[in-house]
């Protein structure tokens, strides 16, 4: 399992940054400190969002790709990838196109798979409106 993304980070959150409001980025995102808001991709289909140790978003995130390595207490949706490592805590519903979860990765919500045909286009078209409904796998973990 990589702990890195490929984009190159355009916009960073330091670990003693915090951001009270919602903040839009381009290409990759690195949140090493606080988000009280939610965090989303401008509709670019390469996205990428990591969440380092250090990282806690407190609202819902968007992007093509995402690694968790922090906290996030609110709704993921990521048409990609989603990279749990052992070290993530997730409250909140993960709805993905793939999915990887590392052993001691803490998620307390719904896991949301989307169909085969609904990831392939996704994957053409980026991150789909909330419109779209996704497949549900019954899954929970805590």
């Amino acid at each position: 399992m990589k702990n890195r993304l490929n984009n190159a980070v355009t916009t960073l959150v330091g670990a003693d940054a915090t951001v009270a409001g919602n903040l839009d980025f381009d290409r990759g995102c690195h949140v090493g400190g606080t988000v009280k808001g939610d965090v989303s991709a401008a509709g670019k289909r390469k996205s990428e969002l990591t969440v380092a140790q250090t990282g806690r978003i407190e609202g819902n995130a968007k992007a093509a790709r995402m690694l968790i390595q922090g906290t996030v207490v609110g709704d993921l949706s990521c048409s990609g990838t989603v990279t749990l490592t052992s070290t993530a805590r997730v409250k909140g519903s993960i709805e993905y196109g793939q999915i990887e979860i590392e052993k001691g990765a803490v998620i307390k919500g719904q896991l949301l798979a989307r169909s085969a045909g609904a990831a392939r286009s996704a994957a053409a078209a980026g991150p789909r409106p909330d419109s779209r409904p996704a497949e549900r796998v019954q899954a929970s973990l805590s």
